[in-house]
């Protein structure tokens, strides 16, 4: 086996990772860009009161539990934040949550969801140019294997 055999061998190997590390990429930023569709089309942006923020380790970050009442229905959120001067118990932020799912929260306003949205649109098209470029690499190294003395 010469240098130009196993050079190709390896080109294969690591198409076929990135295109599996792609086809990954894909589904999991495709389930958060449908996650920010769905609250971006259907989502309604209230004011959350921070009611607890409790430390947890020494490395500085907490888990904060925020509070909303909208006429479409009312919700807790806990998230884990960083300590600091952004958060401040009593405080009201923007929220934005979907009716039909309390669960499907963003905290920010509607713009920032569709900037999240816009964002994940392009890590979703990357991932899909990643995988094809890693497959059409791959294609081409077995090629060179075959055609190869």
């Amino acid at each position: 086996m010469n240098l130009v055999m196993t050079v190709l061998l390896l080109a294969v190997v690591a198409s076929a990772a990135f295109c599996f590390f792609g086809l990954m990429l894909i589904k999991g930023e495709g389930a958060e860009l449908k996650k920010m569709t769905e609250l971006y089309e259907s989502g309604v942006e209230v004011r959350a009161e921070l009611v607890s923020l409790v430390p947890f380790g020494t490395n500085g970050y907490a888990s904060a539990v925020y509070e909303w009442q909208s006429p479409e229905g009312s919700g807790r959120h806990q998230k884990g934040a960083s300590v600091g001067h952004a958060h401040v118990v009593g405080q009201s932020y923007p929220l934005v949550f979907d009716p039909q799912d309390i669960r499907r929260v963003h905290l920010g306003t509607k713009v920032a969801v569709r900037r999240e949205r816009k964002r994940r649109q392009g890590y979703v098209g990357n991932a899909k140019r990643m995988a094809l470029l890693a497959l059409a690499g791959g294609a081409l190294a077995t090629v060179g294997l075959i055609i190869s003395p």
